[in-house]
């Protein structure tokens, strides 16, 4: 028996591949469902739950602030603090360890 072909329009060949697709898309997405219903590893919600507060990252009590100009290192502060982090979370705000000189030749280095 030789080979034959169904059909010669591309129409119907690209309507019954779009149509394969999407059934093994949806068929993929239930069972994911199904899977997430009988999940066996999900926890148990406990009847009793406290709430446990997050331990604070330790202080430096070494701050240096001649290094660091006070009100730069409050504007720091100030944009972790909107983050969401709380000040006692702050550990320390170092400088950046490229020279005055890098930064500067990099600067330079674009308007070429």
């Amino acid at each position: 028996m030789e080979g034959h072909v169904v059909t010669t329009s591309p129409w119907l060949v690209m309507a019954i591949n779009m149509t394969v697709v999407f059934a093994v898309l949806i068929t993929l997405g239930v069972l994911m469902k199904v899977i997430h219903w009988i999940d066996p590893t999900k926890k148990k919600p406990e009847s009793v739950t406290t709430p446990v507060a997050a331990p604070a990252a330790p202080v430096v009590s070494e701050v240096t602030v001649s290094a660091n100009n006070e009100e730069v290192v409050a504007a720091i502060v100030g944009a972790i603090v909107s983050m969401g982090y709380s000040s006692e979370q702050i550990a320390s705000i170092r400088p950046t360890a490229t020279s005055h000189q890098w930064r500067l030749e990099g600067r330079l280095s674009g308007r070429n």
